[in-house]
């Protein structure tokens, strides 16, 4: 049984399909190459998937509370999560534990996921 995707379960989708293909991706890059591989995918998608949610609840902020000065909010939100992020990319590739290559695989898991459900929409509309 297959659930249709719309626009109110479309959040769920892409996270549930970006943690499947993380967890494929993780599980390919410990077995196939390495330690230090299967770590930076698993690291990087972790990333991006937190980033995403982050991303997710400031939009839902701004756009259904309205704050008085969404603009100032949004950026500093903004400014705050890339800081957060760059933060924590710099400790993760100076660390020397995980592989770089491992960690743009993993960091990528958020768009190969939309980019399959758009081509997959494409293809059931048939457009």
């Amino acid at each position: 049984m297959t659930t249709a995707i719309n626009e109110d379960n479309l959040f769920a989708v892409i996270v549930k399909g970006s943690l499947a293909l993380l967890a494929i991706m993780s599980a390919a890059g410990f077995i196939f190459f390495s330690l230090k591989t299967g770590m930076g995918i698993l690291a990087g998608g972790i990333i991006a998937v937190v980033n995403f949610a982050w991303l997710r609840n400031v939009l839902q902020r701004i756009l259904g509370l309205m704050p008085a000065k969404p603009n100032l909010y949004a950026q500093i939100r903004f400014v705050a999560r890339i800081a957060v992020t760059g933060l924590v990319l710099y400790v993760i590739i100076t660390s020397g534990r995980f592989s770089l290559a491992g960690l743009l695989a993993g960091l990528s898991v958020i768009v190969v996921n939309i980019i399959a459900l758009s081509i997959y929409g494409a293809l059931r509309t048939g457009g």
